[in-house]
């Protein structure tokens, strides 16, 4: 598919680094020569310089012929102009990043339709509801929920005393319990497992369930101790921050960190609580985040714009005894060294706009997309077509590709395991774990 994008920062140069390994056709704008110099140098693409809002700069970039265009520079005014210019010009679909919550509000979304623009996506408050799931759930590392929750897929660091540890997954893992591993993270390599495949200590472990057994899978992993959420340290007074306390439970206590003076002023408008405590202050300071008592806090989350000062931060958090910590890392050659340091969360903005976008890609009907950095994997929501190739035999004899796992199934609004004897029908959502770039051989089987 042909792939234009405007935009040459973090974003659009993250995105036409994945789109570029799935062979599209990608052709990059941007008004700095020195973004694109950077890009092309790396990646084997066509870039223009120019204005995104140009026609002439459009027209030039193929928009006519475009399936996509994505509108992903610093201004989102400018994302809107440039993506109802491509519509008007021939693109197929649109796709804005925005800095408005009110932007991605339902009503609003049938409107910029009509205007030209397809979709719209607002980084921050993605990563903003991931933080909010993860300071309910302190003790996963990542989690995603299925059909508002029929299906749960989370991953736990599994630590030693852990009665499953060096047991084949046979032994307490089969096909008829109420929960599937269905991929392990082991020394910075993921894997597919196997009935005859073990745990091992600090294996980072992805499991899917259903909700009435979370429970249970809880104590599996050694994690039914872990304390709930009461008391959250912010560090940094960004919009992802802004936006998760403000949709925070209110029940929880938070307190925030933002050195800039200027930046804490404007804080007391932007977030709708009243019973927070604000405070300007560096959050890496430990006499400071002692002083505050951080040994009461049961969740630290570190979200400055700064990848470097978000893991030192988290670090310092876990020395004085914080169980859970959380940090924002914009610089994905950071990530893996975040997982090594033993950060409890990493999560990078750049990912979720990566996986809304690269959902638009994928011809099967895919409800979701949701891409785990930390697992170098997708996790897929496909729904199941009339006569698709998926729904003619059962798992076992589909013969699927080795880097897939398909973990559950939602029907009729209500959660199951998949087996290899599953046969799938019209309607089903499948949810599908996929090693980073495979998913197009998956999505033969739901076309």
């Amino acid at each position: 598919m042909k792939v234009v994008i405007a935009g040459a920062g973090e974003v659009g140069t993250h995105l036409a680094k994945m789109l570029v390994g799935e062979h599209h056709d990608i052709t990059l704008i941007d008004e700095k020569q020195s973004r694109l110099n950077a890009v092309s140098s790396n990646l084997d693409i066509l870039t223009i310089f120019g204005s995104p809002t140009s026609i002439s700069t459009l027209q030039e970039a193929g928009v006519g012929r475009a399936g996509l265009f994505i509108g992903v520079t610093p201004d989102e005014s400018r994302n809107m102009t440039c993506c109802m210019l491509a519509k008007k010009l021939g693109a197929k679909k649109t796709v804005a990043r925005v800095d408005e919550l009110e932007y991605t509000q339902p009503d609003n979304l049938s409107f910029f339709q009509t205007l030209g623009v397809d979709s719209v996506i607002y980084p921050e408050q993605l990563a903003a509801q991931e933080i909010n799931h993860l300071i309910r759930r302190p003790w996963v590392r990542q989690w995603w929920e299925v059909q508002g929750g029929q299906l749960m897929l989370f991953g736990v660091k599994v630590r030693r005393g852990v009665s499953i540890l060096n047991r084949p997954l046979a032994e307490f893992s089969g096909p008829d319990d109420p929960y599937h591993i269905t991929a392990i993270k082991r020394r910075g390599e993921t894997l597919i497992p196997h009935g005859s495949d073990c745990i091992e200590e600090d294996d980072l472990v992805f499991v899917m369930t259903t909700p009435d057994h979370i429970g249970l899978v809880r104590e599996i992993l050694g994690k039914a101790d872990t304390p709930e959420a009461h008391t959250v340290f912010y560090m940094g007074g960004a919009d992802t921050v802004v936006q998760s306390i403000n949709t925070l439970d209110p029940k929880i206590h938070v307190k925030l960190f933002e050195r800039d003076p200027e930046r804490h002023l404007d804080l007391s408008s932007a977030i709708h609580r009243s019973d927070i405590l604000m405070l300007n202050g560096d959050g890496r300071d430990i006499d400071l985040l002692r002083d505050e008592n951080i040994e009461h806090a049961q969740v630290f989350v570190a979200a400055t714009l700064s990848s470097e000062s978000n893991i030192l931060a988290c670090m310092a958090a876990k020395r004085l005894g914080v169980p859970k910590t959380i940090a924002m890392v914009e610089n994905t050659e950071y990530i893996a060294m975040a997982e090594q340091l033993d950060i409890g969360s990493v999560l990078n903005k750049k990912a979720f706009a990566a996986g809304h976008i690269y959902r638009l890609l994928l011809r099967a009907d895919v409800e979701s997309l949701k891409y785990l950095s930390i697992a170098q994997a997708d996790v897929i929501e496909y729904k199941v077509k009339k006569d698709s190739r998926i729904t003619q035999k059962p798992i076992k004899d589909l013969h699927l590709p080795s880097s897939v796992n398909i973990g559950g199934y939602v029907r009729n609004n209500r959660g199951y395991l998949a087996n290899g004897n599953t046969t799938f029908e019209a309607g089903d959502i499948v949810v599908a774990f996929s090693f980073k770039g495979e998913c197009k051989k998956l999505e033969k089987f739901f076309k």
